[in-house]
């Protein structure tokens, strides 16, 4: 793959360099140093660039390693035969290297230099008759005149350091002209550790082998590299010539690491690991008083050696370490994980109790690809019905859910007990509910078993799972009641979890926040201590983020976000994809369109692979998008996203109704068909009014009042004093401002719904004050607000509402003909539109008329034209 990789992240460097050697009256030179594969050539080519482009006269000069060992070799091509007198020759190097004028003279890896092609550079710089950059690589002993230049403060240094996470996102985005999904830049920057060489290989590999692909419109990386011959060569270079016993030691840690100093000197040798430490093959980190830590000095070292680590020589390094590390206490779960790992990576027989048990520490590091290794392997040894179903929640966590379901379908017909078929069949109907979207499903697993759990007495997973049924299908008043039942009798880690996962959504939803907080500590504390939950506090945060947004308190929301995303950084699967959507949720409650577009994209990318099948996940994610598109003003992206996700949203799965209804209001208000989209949104507050789901219908009427519907006013009024939370306070004071054209009173809705965080709304209320103050004359004071909401929509990134394009219309038109005329400029003939509004194409033709004499023009293409259209 041939790519232009642009200069990133180096701006302040460039422009650093660039204005001491390629400035008139600047310093004479400028030495950039760094380790290989940072920029440095780069950098210093683009000094050069620069410098031409300013009239100066340039030269690169490279030197090289084979060209050391002949006097002035890095001169070869201007200077004669070498003669008896040396000094001839370097004043003839100097004379050829200083032409009249500016001139600027770069010589790449100067450390390389011979002793007379130093003394060359040494006296130009001295002599100042030619501005000089050198690049020299750090760590490598350089020619005496080289090291006087900058020891002696001729010339600045630069010592250019690796590139940042963002740095290599940016420069990687650049280059594949797309989104980089975040895991996948860490991941390539963890595994390059910012080396801007490294990373252009891996990229080119990656992509070239297709395991780098654009899925959804966003790249994603699998994180399994092939190492390259060139990568290969790359890095041999960069380890330098290694002894054998100094490769035991950097295989070892290509297996295992970290590993604590004295077990890596017990299954090598002393001499080894210190040879290794001081060729900077490894390093070591202060563990304890007298443990140390040891590393390799770079990922990629580990990538090389493991993929040429023949399968008997693994086996027999893991199994020697395994013994060694045997023989020692095991100190916290870590230790418990790599012991087993290693055990199954070697030639000794694993026990199924201590993979087990390794699996579920595996599950509490949220370490997930080596849980499931871990506890399917535990399956194999004949761990039992409990490894079994560890296995499928291990799965449903990776998002695997078809899978997870289909381990537990298995143990149907294998004679269990009742008690255990009623606690699996809990578990597998709990999977098909929130990982598959299937309630009916569900049900008929849980009535399949209804027997064996009545005969069994083991009717609390039962009734915990129900619970969660009836919050999901809109009836929070019967999930908190079975919730409650459930909960009042002994019961699991994780059916408790599930049955509080019902009082969270329920409870959120009635607007009755205060309790719902206590239900989620609930949760909070079970997944600290319990592998089979640890994962669910990652589901909690969408349900409690979800509560928290509709009530008003997004300071809290953002709050319960972040505890989960620090957890996430680079978990596979279903929680990276979760923790995505939590920001992408978060970003959109604030207002910040352009990080929620970014990880609401990201996170349909990462459920667009295949395996994930979280289909209400995907859903509550896809309408979140088309909500952001839609506040942008991009009604294409919003309707587009709309029409995905009637093919991705579970058929009777009334959780995700609210904000699938409200994309597709804010779709039909980014298209300009204002009408349907308030029709939208009172339809949606309807339904949450008709199930008991007052939250969801305070955000639903607040949408219809930033939507221009005047109507809202007296329901919200009863709301407040039902609802916790301030959103209801203000979505009342911003209907009953609006009902009755109070400009004053919508700029204190405006700036109530600023203070819990709401700028879409703020800006709206704002936009809406605006625009009444103007139509009562008040020329300064819409002044004045108008300045207010220009700033809130600049806080909101780019955002575009049918308040703030009404504010920006230069003719004022009738709230049908502004809807009438958006529709025009989108190309939409008068048929269309008609068909659209439910209307006769007479009436369209008859307010596209009125629309024309406002505007002062004669017939329907001038109008279109001048706003902006056609």
């Amino acid at each position: 793959m041939k790519r232009e990789w642009p200069l990133t992240g180096r701006a302040e460097e460039l422009e650093l360099v660039t204005e001491a050697v390629a400035t008139a009256g600047s310093t004479y030179g400028y030495i950039i140093a760094g380790a290989a594969g940072v920029g440095k050539t780069r950098l210093a080519r683009e000094v050069l660039a620069v410098a031409t482009s300013r009239g100066m006269t340039t030269r690169w000069v490279a030197a090289t390693e084979s060209a050391r060992s002949v006097p002035l070799g890095a001169f070869h091509d201007i200077v004669g035969k070498f003669g008896p007198d040396p000094g001839m020759r370097v004043r003839e190097a100097m004379s050829a290297l200083t032409p009249h004028g500016d001139s600027v003279i770069c010589v790449d890896d100067a450390h390389l230099l011979d002793d007379l092609s130093a003394l060359v550079v040494h006296q130009l710089v001295l002599t100042k008759t030619v501005r000089v950059v050198l690049t020299i690589r750090s760590g490598m002993p350089a020619p005496d005149a080289v090291t006087a230049v900058w020891k002696d403060r001729l010339v600045e240094r630069l010592d250019l350091q690796t590139l940042s996470v963002d740095e290599t996102c940016t420069l990687i985005e650049a280059v594949l002209g797309g989104q980089l999904d975040s895991r996948t830049a860490r991941g390539l920057w963890t595994l390059s550790c910012g080396n801007v060489l490294y990373v252009r290989q891996l990229v080119d590999e990656e992509v070239s082998a297709r395991r780098l692909e654009n899925v959804a419109g966003v790249w994603i990386w699998d994180g399994q590299p092939v190492i390259s011959p060139r990568l290969n060569d790359l890095v041999d270079a960069r380890m330098g010539r290694v002894t054998p016993r100094v490769l035991d030691v950097v295989d070892v840690l290509a297996l295992c690491e970290p590993l604590d100093a004295d077990v890596l000197i017990q299954v090598t040798s002393p001499g080894a690991v210190e040879e290794a430490e001081t060729q900077g093959l490894i390093d070591l980190t202060a563990k304890a008083k007298h443990i140390r830590h040891v590393t390799l000095a770079h990922p990629l070292f580990g990538e090389i050696r493991r993929a040429r680590c023949g399968a008997l020589r693994k086996a027999r390094i893991c199994g020697h370490i395994a013994t060694e590390l045997a023989t020692r206490p095991c100190v916290d779960m870590r230790d418990a994980v790599q012991r087993a790992i290693l055990v199954l990576d070697s030639d000794i027989d694993p026990e199924a109790t201590q993979l087990l048990h390794a699996a579920r520490c595996a599950m509490q590091l949220l370490d997930l690809e080596l849980a499931e290794r871990l506890v399917r392997a535990s399956v194999c040894a004949g761990a039992g019905v409990k490894a079994q179903t560890q296995w499928a929640i291990t799965l449903t966590t990776l998002g695997r859910g078809s899978e997870a379901q289909q381990v537990l379908a298995e143990l149907e017909g294998i004679g269990l007990p009742d008690a255990d078929i009623a606690t699996t069949s809990a578990v597998r109907a709990a999977i098909v509910l929130w990982m598959l979207g299937d309630p009916g499903f569900a049900q008929r697993i849980l009535a399949a078993a209804a027997g064996n759990a009545k005969r069994s007495g083991a009717m609390g997973p039962h009734t915990a799972v129900r619970a969660s049924l009836s919050a999901a299908t809109g009836n929070p008043s019967s999930a908190i009641q079975a919730a409650k039942a459930a909960l009042s009798k002994p019961l699991d880690d994780f059916h408790s979890a599930i049955a509080t996962f019902a009082l969270v959504i329920s409870l959120g939803e009635l607007g009755r926040i205060r309790e719902m907080r206590a239900a989620a500590d609930v949760i909070l504390e079970i997944a600290q201590r319990s592998p089979e939950a640890a994962q669910l506090k990652f589901a909690l945060g969408q349900f409690q983020s979800a509560a928290l947004r509709t009530s008003g308190n997004l300071d809290d929301m953002l709050r319960c976000g972040e505890r989960l995303w620090q957890h996430t950084v680079d978990t596979p699967g279903n929680l990276s994809a979760l923790a995505a959507m939590l920001r992408g949720h978060t970003d959109l409650a604030f207002g910040r369109l352009t990080g929620a577009v970014r990880w609401l994209r990201e996170a349909r990318a990462e459920y667009a692979i295949e395996r994930l099948h979280a289909r209400a996940w995907r859903a509550l994610n896809l309408a979140w998008l088309a909500q952001a598109y839609g506040k942008n003003g991009d009604g294409e992206a919003a309707s587009a996203v709309v029409t995905e996700l009637a093919n991705v949203r579970p058929a009777d799965f009334p959780y995700v109704d609210m904000d699938c209804a409200l994309a597709e209001a804010w779709a039909s208000a980014a298209e300009g068909a204002l009408h349907d989209a308030i029709s939208t949104a009172q339809c949606a507050a309807d339904t949450a009014r008709a199930r008991g789901q007052l939250a969801n219908e305070v955000l639903c009427l607040q949408t219809a009042t930033q939507f221009g519907d005047i109507s809202t006013a007296q329901r919200l009024a009863k709301l407040v004093n039902e609802v916790d939370g301030p959103r209801a306070v203000a979505a009342s004071a911003h209907a009953a401002a609006l009902k009755t054209a109070d400009g004053p009173a919508l700029l204190r809705a405006a700036h109530q719904y600023t203070s819990f965080g709401d700028r879409v709304a703020a800006a709206d209320a704002s936009a809406q004050a605006a625009l009444r103050f103007a139509a009562s004359g008040h020329r300064g004071t819409a002044l004045s607000a108008h300045a207010a909401t220009v700033r809130l929509a600049a806080e909101c990134q780019c955002l575009h509402t049918p308040a703030l394009r009404e504010l920006e219309e230069p003719i004022i038109f009738t709230g049908r003909q502004r809807e009438i005329v958006r529709l025009a400029t989108q190309g939409l003939t008068n048929r269309d539109i008609a068909q659209r509004l439910v209307l006769s194409v007479r009436t369209v033709e008859g307010h596209l008329y009125r629309a024309s004499q406002r505007a002062g023009v004669t017939n329907r293409e001038d109008l279109v034209a001048i706003l902006g259209g056609g």
